[in-house]
């Protein structure tokens, strides 16, 4: 007679609770965050001895600063660190990690959500994570876009920015210095290869050599016959505007000495 088997889900989620982590003795790992993968919940950290090392972490991985408790989206590429370490299944976990109280905590890329002139607040959306990041504005934020000085209230929403920024033991991190890369209505002008024309989703991305990034660019206001002639490999001139959300193409042409 086959028997049943009740499933009583746990009163704080849907999900089974993870099992306790071993009780080996910890060993101590101390260095500076080179790079972090949320989604496979691991980080590469240079040891203060020069070697890389990747350590693993999970929801059960406690993050100190000071002796607050802060979120792991603190763990940035530029954040020293000391990490309470252990072996588990035959890879490097860290059961602590405590992050230095004062130190520069690396760079975040992202969009504005809202800037709060009262409180020199700053709402950003982190272009990896997409979780929102409250940053505290001073007299001493350099906030730049180009060479050129801007204004805190330049900070629209929906403007595109790269910040650097300093821990604190409390409260918002403070933004060091602010490079605005786009704001809503800017128009860009992209010289590249065209890697992937998509005329469903109606965009195309273009690779620039230059910078050696990739940008998404819309490509909805330009006539059917001009978005059906664009081709793979094609080295081409993209006039483009920021609309906030994306770059949308208003001309593109091939770039001087192309072939046809």
């Amino acid at each position: 007679m086959a028997r049943s088997i009740e499933v009583i889900p746990s009163e704080d989620s849907g999900f089974p609770d993870l099992p306790p982590l071993p009780t080996s003795p910890a060993s101590l790992i101390g260095g500076t965050v080179r790079k972090v993968d949320p989604i496979h919940d691991r980080m590469v950290v240079r040891a203060f001895g020069g070697r890389d090392i990747s350590i693993d972490f999970d929801v059960r991985t406690h993050v100190l600063r000071g002796a607050a408790s802060v979120d792991m989206r603190e763990v940035r590429p530029g954040t020293r660190v000391y990490a309470d370490t252990i072996l588990k299944d035959d890879r490097i976990f860290a059961k602590t990690l405590r992050l230095e109280a004062s130190s520069v905590l690396g760079e975040t890329r992202g969009q504005v959500l809202s800037y709060d002139a009262g409180r020199s607040l700053l709402k950003v959306r982190d272009i990896i994570s997409a979780q929102p990041l409250s940053l505290r504005l001073t007299a001493r934020t350099d906030i730049r876009s180009g060479d050129q000085a801007v204004r805190a209230s330049d900070l629209v929403s929906g403007t595109l920015v790269q910040i650097s920024f300093q821990g604190v033991s409390d409260g918002p991190s403070v933004a060091e210095k602010i490079n605005v890369m786009a704001r809503p209505g800017s128009t860009f002008v992209f010289a590249g290869k065209i890697a992937v024309v998509d005329l469903r989703d109606l965009h195309l991305t273009l690779f620039e050599k230059s910078s050696q990034n990739t940008f998404e660019v819309g490509l909805h206001s330009l006539p059917a016959s001009e978005r059906f002639s664009l081709k793979p490999g094609a080295d081409v001139i993209v006039h483009a505007q920021f609309d906030g959300k994306e770059y949308e193409a208003r001309a593109i042409e091939p770039a001087p000495g192309a072939q046809p």
